[in-house]
């Protein structure tokens, strides 16, 4: 957390097809993709590159809750 709000700017959004959900750390869409699909050719076996399609889009600004602010919500894409 930064200050009194949540800094969501630099989060985005991921899905690796039916694989996997979550949430990375980056400067912009295409270097998330990147991000994503390193860790996951490294510590995914289930991961096939020439196969699974990584989604990746940007956190909202009001994707995290004021009264709870530990929660970020990840709406799907």
């Amino acid at each position: 957390m930064v200050g009194d709000n949540m800094d969501v700017r630099n989060l985005y959004g991921y899905t690796v097809d039916a694989l996997a959900t979550g949430i990375v750390r980056a400067d912009s869409v295409e270097n998330a993709r990147e991000k994503v699909k390193t860790a996951y050719k490294a510590h995914s076996d289930c991961y096939d590159e020439q196969r699974d399609n990584i989604s990746v889009w940007k956190l909202d600004e009001n994707s995290w809750f004021e009264d709870n602010p530990d929660v970020i919500e990840i709406m799907e894409h």
